[in-house]
């Protein structure tokens, strides 16, 4: 039976039965026109059906996000994921579009279209003003942060396939200095120095791990870094008597709340060197050489038949052709990295472990070269009662490094020198010979000659108690103690090796001509420095004990805002090591001391110590986050300076902000700019790091003397300094300025600092004032003083359309130093004093051009060059004459103001999400950097660089850009007139790093049981988009025989279970 026919029976009067009537023709009116609009639209109607949406958040590193908002737009629809970064959302509408927020990233909108699962990457937002940053002892928002303090995450630190943090840095954050100098694996730490150089001592920066001082960044697995934050300006005063040089802050991850979740991080990498010097080949090096005796009216070395030989490459036993560099290193080597790590926990204890290795073989073909790295990492935390909870962490590493016994220079000064026309290796397999010394690289790179086993080992356990005082609400009182220690066990084996020396004339006797075997003809020679076999054992350890107590305050009344705290923290050092050296052992494969003989040997140990005390606090306020005041004071006492004297300091510091957006006028005048706030600081800083003691007289043993008749040796002592009971701290006067801002409701940030830092009382020696023949040593003194001023700027832009966003950030920094006072000796003229330029600046001569021949030029200065005679006047470096006298003399010289520390960084990153791929590219430059790369042993000891042979003067290449061949340093200007010839610009702009990566979809992965599956390729050092060092080699090693660096290919996995 119909409704309608129900409704008509009901027991109503006629009345009410006409009223029910016209109600019934209504509504079937109504579903006629509901049906035809359901049959014209079929899909509006599905529409409006619910739908159960699940998914996964992960960062770009494809890390679960846990605690992210998800709503439905234009709803207050929502939930927050889990500790594995799921989330699970009854959506009401298939057309709707989720909305992802968390703190830190940039917000992303999703549409629904209908899918039941949506797996989300946010993108770090370094926009972001809720963030909450590291700072010296405590945390703050980004929002309130006054000083110049720079952030990045973990996901950017892991970006890059290397060894260390420090080499994940460079490009990354402004006013950061990384100078990455060589890639030898265990010794490839990058350098670091924040806003240059400032002090004519040590630069070293600061580095803090989860507030310890002095920790070792580069012996810490990446992954385990939540973030690594540094202090530039007064912010960093809150570390007093050692933030003179900048601070870098290192906080670990730790447990969440939630059920145990397991990750597996891996990579498997394969490496090269980044460039190889190219030097001359035999036949160019053969004809360098007979223009060398050319111009000495010498006798040629080498016919034009051997150099046709040397060219043809069919004579290998006389006339070998030889690149040594391809000889010595492999074209591809590998290097890995494995970690593990789990995390969990309820709301009373929460836990973090991860355990890592990393390894790297190094690029020499026969390598005695490999370093391997294993951490152990564990933070626990737990909550006693509600006002009582206690941390316990363990940071442990071991690194196995070994090394050939011959040095990474010496090395390669045997690449450089060899002979491209003596053979690395004889056609039979053998050894070739060395110049001398044994130092033939293709050989001494191996074990060979010994090895270099170095072992180091740290374990910093650290435990922290929090109190939070019941009976005054915001009153928290924390104590900290830190154990660290250090061992190193390192055994130097060396020996001889055995090279082969060809007997070339009578291997011509028997009539070979060069092709046919000529085995019978070598004779295995040992060659070393030493005859025999040498050992010495090394044992090092240290440890270092630091105890801390800190009284906080934080409260709000209501637009009032205030924190503080005042503490007390000491710090002893205790180190102490020995050695033992043998020789005459009884078999080479005995590397051990007991084998040794006796005659010879010689024993040794160390010891030092060294403390700290310091009372330091810090007083914030802020009205609404819109007016900010932070001050800070430290008093540090240190065991280097003299009780009666400059043992203690006194360090303040002051940092004022203003948010301009949070004020009317700005609100209703300028809507484009979101967010602006000024700030300006001023902080006074210490720096410590000199040499201890030095207010003592310090005694050492002499040799002694036979004394009486009995003839006894007495061993005795001798004063060897002079004190000065005077010393002090090196004091740094810190002033920052600065803005940030963003625009576009947070599209585009622009925020910019300029500093001026004045460090005065630099400890340094009075050698000009007291010349070395007078035969007397003076102490340092408090008497340096060094001006620093610079620039630094970021500017970012981010945005998202649908599926796809995208993240462009990019940093540049000025700065540049002057030494306002030291101690020099008198100069001739004014222009030669160091005075007013920048540290490390360098005096030398100003080379113009290469004379033609002795016509060229008539009338102008020449020095006096032995072999002009015989070269017709030509091919001699043209010196400026810079005072216009009339003679080329030591008054010429004038100082180059570039360094080999760049005045100039920049870098810019990319960030490309498109639903589950990702996409991050980093690009770094330098610039302003110059320094000397020349190598005073090429000639007849030794080859050159193919660039010294390019466009080189000849008597038929007079217009040349090079001067003629030289022999080592005869020619006048390869060492008595040191011009800039050989003085290069080492600027230039790395491709540094690319990471693209692919979170497998949740549905997937959840079928095999996993929460998150992530497989990414990756790349450093890929390409040097500009390089003005005239060599081509590498611009950022330190010197020419310097270990390369590596380009890095990688493949990878991240998985959670």
């Amino acid at each position: 039976m119909s409704v309608f026919k129900k409704l008509w029976q009901l027991p109503v009067s006629g009345i009410c039965r006409l009223k029910l009537l016209n109600v019934m023709g209504l509504a079937i009116i109504l579903m006629m026109f509901s049906n035809l609009n359901f049959f014209g639209n079929n899909v509006y109607a599905a529409d409006l059906q619910q739908i159960q949406v699940t998914g996964t958040i992960v960062d770009e590193g494809g890390l679960p996000l846990p605690g992210v908002n998800v709503v439905v737009k234009g709803t207050t629809i929502g939930v927050t994921t889990d500790m594995n970064g799921k989330f699970a959302l009854t959506v009401p509408d298939r057309n709707a579009t989720l909305v992802a927020s968390f703190i830190g990233y940039i917000t992303q909108e999703i549409p629904v279209a209908g899918r039941s699962v949506i797996d989300i990457s946010l993108v770090s937002d370094a926009l972001s003003l809720e963030e909450v940053v590291v700072v010296g002892y405590g945390t703050q928002k980004k929002v309130n942060v006054i000083g110049s303090v720079t952030t990045i995450s973990t996901s950017e630190i892991t970006a890059s396939p290397t060894n260390t943090v420090s080499q994940s840095l460079g490009g990354r954050m402004p006013g950061l200095v990384v100078q990455q100098t060589s890639g030898e694996p265990g010794r490839d730490d990058a350098d670091l120095l924040i806003r240059g150089q400032n002090t004519l001592g040590n630069n070293s920066v600061l580095v803090v791990v989860d507030g310890i001082p002095e920790r070792d960044m580069n012996s810490i697995e990446p992954g385990d870094i939540e973030s690594l934050t540094v202090l530039k300006d007064a912010s960093a005063g809150i570390y007093g008597s050692r933030a003179a040089n900048g601070v870098i802050l290192i906080t670990t991850k730790r447990g969440a709340e939630g059920s145990a979740r397991f990750e597996y991080d891996f990579y498997q990498g394969w490496e090269k060197p980044t460039i190889l010097p190219k030097m001359t080949d035999a036949a160019t090096y053969a004809q360098m050489i007979n223009e060398v005796k050319a111009y000495r009216n010498e006798a040629p070395t080498y016919s034009a038949e051997d150099i046709e030989k040397y060219k043809s490459g069919e004579y290998p036993w006389t006339h070998p052709n030889t690149d040594w560099y391809k000889e010595t290193f492999r074209a591809w080597t590998n290097t890995g990295h494995h970690t593990f790590r789990v995390t969990g926990g309820s709301k009373t204890f929460r836990y973090f472990a991860s355990f890592g290795t990393q390894s790297d073989n190094g690029t020499y073909k026969r390598s005695a070269t490999s370093y391997n790295r294993y951490n152990f990492k564990t933070n626990l935390d737990a909550q006693i009662t509600q006002n009582i909870s206690v941390n316990f962490d363990v940071n442990a590493s071991e690194e196995d490094m070994s090394f050939p016994t011959r040095s990474t220079g010496n090395i390669f000064a045997g690449l450089i020198r060899n002979f491209p026309n003596s053979p690395a290796l004889w056609p039979n397999g053998l050894y070739g010979p060395d110049i001398e010394y044994g130092d033939q690289p293709l050989a001494t790179s191996t074990f060979d000659g010994g090895f270099d086993d170095d072992k180091h080992y740290r374990i910093n356990p650290m435990l922290t108690a929090t109190i939070k005082i019941p009976w005054v609400k915001g009153l928290t009182l924390t104590g900290n103690y830190a154990y660290d220690m250090y061992f190193r066990v390192r055994k130097f084996f060396e020996k001889p090796i055995t090279l082969y020396f060809f007997d070339k004339p009578g291997y011509l006797a028997a009539g070979n001509t060069g092709k046919e075997d000529g085995s019978a003809f070598l004779t295995g020679i040992p060659r070393a420095r030493f005859a025999e076999p040498r050992l010495t054992d090394y044992y090092y350890d240290s440890k270092r004990i630091t105890n801390s107590a800190k009284l906080s305050y934080e409260r709000s009344f209501g637009v009032h805002n205030v924190s503080g705290f005042i503490a007390v923290e000491s710090t002893d050092y205790l180190t102490k090591g020995i050695q033992g050296y043998r020789r005459y052992f009884i078999s080479d494969q005995l590397p051990y001391l007991a084998a040794g003989g006796t005659d010879e040997m010689s024993n040794g140990s160390s010891v030092g110590i060294d403390a700290r005390l310091n009372y330091f606090g810090r007083a914030t306020y802020n009205y609404a986050e819109k007016y900010l005041f932070e001050f800070t004071l430290r008093r540090d006492g240190s065991l280097r300076f003299s009780k009666d004297a400059g043992r203690w300091g006194t360090f303040p510091s002051v940092l004022l902000g203003w948010r301009v957006s949070n004020e009317d006028f700005w609100k209703n005048n300028v809507s484009f700019m979101n967010y602006l706030k000024l700030k300006a600081s001023w902080g006074q800083m210490g720096n410590d790091a000199v040499n201890a003691f030095q207010y003592l007289t310090l005694y050492g043993f002499n040799t002694g003397f036979i004394a009486g008749s009995s003839k006894n040796y007495a061993s005795g002592l001798a004063q060897s300094s002079v004190p000065n009971p005077n010393i002090t701290w090196e004091v740094a006067n810190i002033f920052n300025a600065g803005f940030e801002s963003q625009l576009f409701k947070g599209r585009i940030r622009w925020d910019v600092d300029a500093f001026y830092q004045r460090r005065t009382n630099i400890l340094w020696k009075r050698d000009a004032s007291v010349p070395d023949f007078t035969g007397i040593t003076l102490p340092d003194e408090n008497f340096g003083i060094v001006d620093s001023r610079g620039i630094e700027s970021t500017l970012g832009f981010n945005g998202e359309a649908g599926d796809f966003s995208y993240t462009v950030n990019g940093n540049f920094a000025f700065a540049r130093n002057k030494i306002v006072e030291y101690d020099e000796p008198a100069r001739a003229v004014d222009w030669q004093r160091f005075t007013g330029h920048p540290i490390n600046a360098v005096l030398q001569y100003n080379a113009i051009g290469v004379f033609d021949d002795a016509a060229d030029m008539p009338g102008y200065p020449r020095v006096s060059d032995s072999y002009a005679a015989n070269s017709g006047g030509g091919g001699g470096i043209i010196i400026e004459d810079y005072n216009k006298d009339g003679k080329i003399n030591a008054d010429d010289r004038i100082i180059y103001d570039f360094t080999t520390v760049p005045e100039i960084t920049y870098g810019m990153t990319i960030g490309l999400n498109w639903k589950n791929f990702s996409l991050t590219t980093l690009f770094q430059g330098v610039g302003n950097t110059w320094y000397r790369a020349d190598f005073p042993i090429m000639g007849t000891w030794g080859n050159y660089w193919q660039y010294y042979a390019d466009d080189r003067w000849t008597p038929e290449n007079k217009t040349a850009s090079k001067p003629r061949a030289f022999e080592r340093v005869e020619d006048f200007w390869r060492e008595n007139y040191l011009t800039d010839f050989d003085y290069y610009n080492h600027a230039f702009i790395r491709w540094k790093n690319l990471e693209i990566g692919y979170n497998l979809p949740q549905d997937l992965i959840q079928k095999i049981r996993l929460k998150n599956l992530r497989i990414y390729l990756s790349g450093q050092n890929l390409a040097l988009l500009y390089n003005a060092f005239a060599y081509k080699h590498d611009p950022e090693v330190s010197n020419v025989t310097s270990y390369p660096l590596h380009k890095v290919y990688a493949v990878g996995v991240k998985v959670a279970f």
